[in-house]
């Protein structure tokens, strides 16, 4: 497996791929809010807008205790082989890893502002998936 965990990856590749991963988390906190009865587009990007950005700080920043562990979580990314055989999953071939020069929080209300009023609570034109499945 190839590990790219370089600041020149960081800001040129994983910076865009996080505003793409933030923007399907978005949008799925905004699917659910609306089949929770949150009707009005205000309160939900408010709600979003919040939830992102400490999200993203937890990911920059944050840190939680396991055990006797000090654990700084991390959004990594993968690229995966094709399946093999009967697998429904291809082996991991590359993972991304972001170094200190990322800092999504800063990029959170950039995200949530362009997925509702440039975007139309859309995520149109980000192709996703499962397994072997394309959205």
């Amino acid at each position: 497996m190839k590990v790219i965990h370089t600041d020149d990856n960081t800001v040129e590749f994983l910076d865009e791929a996080g505003m793409t991963f933030m923007a399907l988390m978005v949008h799925e906190l905004n699917q659910v809010l609306k089949q929770n009865g949150v009707g009005n587009s205000g309160p939900r990007q408010d709600i979003c807008s919040g939830f992102l950005f400490n999200f993203a700080y937890n990911i920059d920043a944050g840190w939680f205790m396991q055990e006797d562990k000090k654990l700084f979580p991390k959004v990594c990314l993968a690229e995966r082989l094709a399946p093999k055989g009967d697998a429904n999953l291809g082996a991991v071939s590359t993972i991304h890893i972001p170094t200190d020069a990322t800092s999504w929080h800063e990029y959170a209300s950039g995200v949530v502002s362009r997925y509702f009023e440039d975007d139309n609570e859309s995520v149109e034109g980000i192709r996703t998936g499962s397994y072997e499945d394309e959205n």
